[in-house]
């Protein structure tokens, strides 16, 4: 068993309590046309987004609670959907009724239920971050990865709700770190090539101006991701390199950008090598 960094942790339980306040003092001073307005998700409106976060919240509670008494095993009553997709879509309706049910009530709720997930991680040390904890798409997580898991949820959340207020938004700049070690992850998982799979393999470069490379290998079967810089020369051994920041890569990997938006290239976006790539590896990681 791998020892655990408990400075780190701390340190990334304080990112989910910064998110969490600004978030909260940010709906807060919404009205209802504000609160109703389309969020960056096509399924939600913002108070859906909110909704959506405090049951996620209220559910990482429920789980490292019966993970501290040793039970990792999915609550009374879950079924677990058919696929990916059939998950996100059964979770779009059920958070949409959650958020509704609360009424005026959610953004207390909110508050409420970060509270307490903020004193339950503060009181998990030690071993008990390597407990296996439930999670519906995952099986299981352990608590420390249930952790910066959070992390990633409510900064790119908060991208959503925010960006629909402003064009200009960006991820919370202390969140972009952990999504940089995560976002491996979740391109695993959220690859689909469906009906435009590559050719053999295609790799593409993401040199970042404030971060490490991203290697990315994408083929028929799957992705395979590494950090730091090769041995090449930059674009001699990819099919694509891409020039970028750290918080547009992750906007790019977590499906949140637009790549026909022509604003974004020579601003924020330097392609070099077979550019429509692009948008084909864009389409590629809309697996959720």
């Amino acid at each position: 068993m791998s020892a655990v960094d408990e400075a780190v942790i701390r340190q990334e339980i304080g990112v989910i309590g910064a998110l969490a306040r600004g978030l909260h003092q940010f709906l807060a001073g919404l009205d209802e046309a504000g609160l109703s307005r389309q969020s960056a998700c096509a399924a939600w409106t913002v108070r859906d987004v909110a909704g959506h976060l405090t049951n996620r919240a209220e559910r990482q509670i429920a789980s490292m609670t019966r993970a501290r008494q040793g039970d990792a095993s999915p609550p009374p009553g879950f079924t677990p959907p058919s696929s990916n997709r059939a998950m996100s879509a059964a979770n779009a309706d059920a958070d949409i009724a959650y958020a509704r049910g609360l009424g005026n009530d959610l953004l207390p709720a909110f508050e409420q239920q970060y509270r307490a997930l903020h004193a339950l991680l503060d009181s998990f040390a030690g071993a008990e971050w390597h407990r296996p904890c439930w999670h519906p798409r995952r099986g299981t997580m352990t608590a420390r990865e249930y952790v910066s898991q959070r992390i990633q949820e409510l900064a790119i959340h908060d991208w959503d709700i925010r960006s629909a207020f402003d064009a200009d938004a960006g991820l919370h700049p202390d969140a972009v770190p952990v999504l940089l070690g995560m976002s491996a992850h979740w391109l695993r998982a959220a690859y689909h090539p469906g009906d435009d799979p590559p050719e053999g393999i295609k790799r593409l470069r993401f040199r970042m101006e404030d971060a490490g490379d991203i290697h990315i290998s994408v083929g028929p079967d799957g992705v395979e991701i590494s950090a730091g810089r090769h041995d090449d020369t930059g674009d001699a051994n990819c099919d694509l390199l891409v020039d970028t920041y750290a918080s547009t890569y992750l906007l790019l990997a977590y499906g949140r950008l637009d790549v026909s938006d022509r604003a974004l290239y020579g601003t924020r976006l330097w392609l070099a090598g077979e550019v429509p790539l692009l948008a084909r590896f864009a389409r590629w990681m809309t697996g959720f």
